[in-house]
């Protein structure tokens, strides 16, 4: 598929002349911030834009123009020579229709049994009950196989998977990501992935294109790409990435947020936020130009090496021996399934205990019983004020504050609800809650949907903090944000100075954050100690196929 000058305007203009071309046998992947236009470019790719929308420009397939073509030419692409594999499996597969289902209606006239399991087979699902089960009676990942399987079975010349293992663990993501691998290389297949995981992208991709404000800034192969970044905004991304392999004295993210595309299109769209930028670059739109063959930039200067943040202490919060959290033997089943099976753990004051494992280890249920929204069938939990309530004791921030933050209130009156439930000596106004999070007094009359999604994870913030709680519970509070803003939202949190609990399956980010970390499987904690020993040297299997799996750092 090659895509020319491709632009996306609704009420303005979204994309702003994109050029990609996707061969047979190839990776391309394409990365950058939320707003960057890449799903939409995805979704012009396949026909499927939302309503309100217009594409223009061109999209071939095999000399043949699809854009702009009947809705009846696209079906007879759509699913058969160009396939496409979302984020979230609950989009793609029908509740009320099984695995198997899904699959057959995708064979479209080869809808035996036998060919519905070699399909399913093909995605490493080797159950045969599993063609006969529903979506909610899979796993995530499990979800995610089937949504593969149904999205090969007519054999496309073409995949494109839009950010496919965001929302799964990291064992899972690797697996589905080798199993994409797999196929293409056995068929020729092409893949266009849209991810904004830099790590994902260059370990999977044969080249990489990286988008900003509806434009691509820079493309090129990967291995070039990590080790000398031709564009500021590629060295920035890379910079904000974490790594497992040791703890960063500082996590730099970039400043500022992604403009609109109609805002910058006659100028560097990343000027307003590059520190390399002089005023020509704010008086001309540079072109996207070629390096040397495969290797593009739309950077008008030499782009300055990538600076190493190196290892450094700690951070600046004083632990101390006393526990602030301790459970003891918890347990808690459902059904026959056992979600915890007595697990025990402390929390001592000033200190990070990082939880980390795979989809259905127990993380998330531990979790709640702390915070008291799930009452365990056995086992005890002592906090450091028993008399003292525990939501002033105890609070969270949840992986997604879109659907934690009430859309109606404005983020002053959220933060000052809050702020009223806590203790009155030493109650932080509004303005102080914003500024300890790093956002202005003015935010305080914005609504959620007026903020970015790392802007509205800070807000999530302020609020747990605003009643001064002994514990904060993190559960995968950077999962679903894009890398740059990760790293300012880890950073403040390592500044914050409370004692967390963090919940997460990516061993990068815990790293960054834990002073001990407590390894889960099955509900049972299967290795736990000082953060630096357990990934240095792991000492069970578990854990060293969770190391195993995370992708390497470019």
């Amino acid at each position: 598929m090659r895509i020319s000058e491709l632009r996306i305007s609704g009420s303005g203009l979204i994309v702003d002349g994109v050029d990609l071309e996707v061969s047979g046998g190839e990776t391309v992947g394409l990365v950058g911030e939320s707003g960057s236009g890449k799903s939409l470019t995805a979704r012009a790719a396949a026909g499927l834009l939302p309503k309100g929308l217009r594409a223009t420009g061109s999209v071939m397939l095999d000399g043949r123009e699809l854009l702009g073509a009947r809705e009846r030419v696209w079906r007879s692409v759509r699913g058969t020579r160009v396939s496409l594999l979302m984020q979230d499996p609950f989009a793609m597969l029908n509740p009320l229709r099984t695995a198997g289902a899904h699959v057959a209606e995708s064979l479209r006239g080869r809808q035996d049994r036998a060919e519905v399991l070699r399909r399913l087979a093909e995605v490493g699902i080797d159950d045969p009950a599993v063609a006969g089960r529903h979506p909610f009676q899979l796993s995530g990942g499990m979800r995610q196989r089937v949504a593969l399987a149904a999205a090969l079975a007519a054999d496309p010349e073409l995949l494109i998977a839009d950010e496919p293992t965001t929302a799964l663990d990291a064992t899972t993501q690797h697996e589905i990501l080798m199993l994409i691998k797999g196929v293409q290389r056995a068929r020729g297949m092409g893949v266009l992935l849209i991810t904004h995981d830099l790590r994902v992208a260059f370990e999977l991709c044969d080249r990489v294109a990286v988008m900003y404000a509806g434009r691509v800034v820079e493309q090129g192969p990967p291995a070039e790409m990590g080790k000398a970044p031709a564009h500021p905004y590629t060295a920035g991304l890379l910079a904000a990435v974490p790594t497992a392999g040791r703890r960063l004295h500082r996590l730099v993210g970039i400043r500022g947020s992604v403009p609109a595309a109609a805002e910058v299109s006659a100028t560097c769209a990343f000027a307003a936020r590059c520190d390399q930028a002089t005023p020509e670059c704010a008086h001309a739109r540079p072109p996207l130009r070629e390096l040397r063959p495969d290797r593009l930039t739309a950077c008008l200067h030499e782009v300055r090496p990538r600076i190493s943040v190196e290892e450094g202490p700690r951070d600046r919060r004083r632990v101390t021996d006393d526990a602030v959290l301790r459970v003891t033997g918890l347990r808690k089943t459902y059904g026959a399934h056992v979600a915890l099976g007595g697990v025990s753990l402390h929390v001592n004051r000033g200190e990070t205990v990082g939880v980390v494992g795979g989809s259905g280890s127990g993380k998330t249920t531990l979790a709640r019983c702390v915070l008291g929204l799930v009452r365990p069938d056995a086992g005890t939990i002592e906090l450091a004020d028993p008399v003292r309530p525990r939501h002033r004791l105890v609070q969270c921030v949840f992986q997604d504050p879109s659907t934690s933050l009430n859309p109606a209130l404005t983020v002053g009156a959220t933060l000052a609800e809050a702020a009223a439930q806590g203790p009155e000596e030493g109650r932080l106004t509004v303005a102080e809650l914003l500024e300890l999070v790093g956002l202005p007094a003015s935010y305080a009359g914005r609504r959620p949907a007026g903020l970015s999604g790392g802007e509205r994870q800070r807000v999530a913030i302020a609020r747990a903090l605003s009643v001064r709680p002994a514990l904060l519970i993190c559960d995968e509070p950077v999962a679903s944000l894009d890398v740059s803003v990760q790293a300012h939202v880890l950073e403040l949190l390592r500044e914050v100075g409370t004692s967390m609990v963090f919940v997460t399956h990516d061993l990068a980010v815990v790293r960054q954050m834990a002073d001990r970390l407590v390894v889960l499987s099955r509900g049972e904690v299967v290795e736990s100690g000082g953060t630096a020993e357990v990934l240095d040297a792991p000492a069970h299997g578990y854990t060293r196929s969770l190391l195993a799996s995370v992708p390497a750092t470019p």
